[in-house]
């Protein structure tokens, strides 16, 4: 073989090296930008690995909305998930789904009203929309109840805020709660109405009228401060238990999808009897807020109440260091 010859298949091999070369730094590029891209996928919703965005994920739907609400199956798709937890205590009931058929047997077994002070739509529909059927941290589960009920997660976030400081259930090693750390608004004083009520309570895992005394025991249970009594006065219900107990203390999603519920329900203006307040407006979120603490519309309470859930939304509690357990 000539001199020139050789030369040139030694020029040859060598462009042949330097592609192979240039491959390779290619592939190896391309492997370094997917791992990247799927690394920032994970940063990114549906796999934030941080706290939730301080203005929120769902925004709260106009009255007339009802028609279009998503499911529960679509909801939990929507979620942002993410292992942020700031409430580690709430682990149990935040995984704990209720039987769903249990659910819908003890509300709908309890409609609302007479037919005239709730709308039929309140019991036939809204309540048996009611199942709890979520798991995730405490974050997952309110932002679940948001995206189902169209109502805004910040603001469900700021009511749990004010509830319970977002604890679902606290309570001490021999079961007895921890009052506003998930239950609360205990009866002030025995009456055959309360001891019929506290009886049924107890029936379910633990005996408050051991802490308390016969006939006392919580009204309200869960992170955002579902009530289980039913007054007489208010209008008969079975054991004077309104349907929610022992879901609300046992779920939070449960809890939140009550709640959520409440404010939709009250927003569409199926709570008919609060039309007759003065000042009543069909859509009125925050009118609504104050219903759900205290029971009427814009008296001093429910003002009073609102305007803490507003400032505890506005100041974004749930993002401050000192709120972590």
């Amino acid at each position: 073989m000539s001199a020139q010859a050789s030369a040139g298949k030694g020029r040859l091999w060598a462009v042949l090296v330097g592609l192979l070369l240039l491959a390779a730094l290619i592939a190896l590029l391309a492997v370094s930008i997917r791992d990247a891209t799927v690394a920032s996928d994970r940063r990114d919703p549906p796999y934030a690995t941080l706290a939730p965005d301080p203005d929120g994920y769902f925004k709260t739907k106009p009255a007339g909305a009802w028609k279009s609400l998503p499911s529960d199956a679509e909801c939990a798709r929507e979620v942002h998930r993410s292992p942020w937890e700031p409430r580690p205590s709430n682990a149990k009931p935040n995984r704990t789904e209720p039987d769903r058929a249990a659910v819908r047997e003890s509300l709908t077994s309890r409609p609302r009203g007479n037919g005239e002070t709730y709308a039929a739509r309140y019991n036939t529909w809204l309540l048996a929309r009611v199942s709890g059927q979520h798991t995730g941290t405490t974050d997952e589960n309110i932002q679940w109840a948001a995206c189902k009920w169209g109502i805004s997660d910040n603001v469900l976030r700021a009511m749990a805020a004010a509830e319970s400081t977002w604890y679902q259930g606290l309570h001490e090693a021999d079961g007895s709660c921890v009052e506003k750390r998930g239950c609360g608004d205990t009866v002030e004083k025995a009456t055959p109405a309360s001891r019929t009520f506290c009886a049924e309570v107890n029936r379910f895992g633990h005996d408050y009228s051991r802490d308390y005394g016969e006939g006392i025991c919580p009204r309200t249970f869960s992170i955002i401060g579902v009530m289980s009594w039913q007054d007489p006065d208010w209008g008969p219900m079975a054991k004077n238990q309104n349907g929610t107990f022992p879901f609300n203390r046992d779920s939070t999603a449960f809890a939140l999808d009550y709640a959520a519920a409440h404010l939709r329900g009250c927003m569409e203006g199926w709570i008919v009897w609060l039309s007759n307040r003065d000042g009543f407006e069909r859509g009125d979120l925050w009118g609504c807020v104050g219903v759900w603490y205290a029971g009427d519309w814009e008296i001093p309470a429910a003002r009073e109440y609102a305007a803490r859930v507003k400032s505890l939304m506005d100041d974004r509690v749930w993002l401050q260091p000192s709120f972590a357990e």
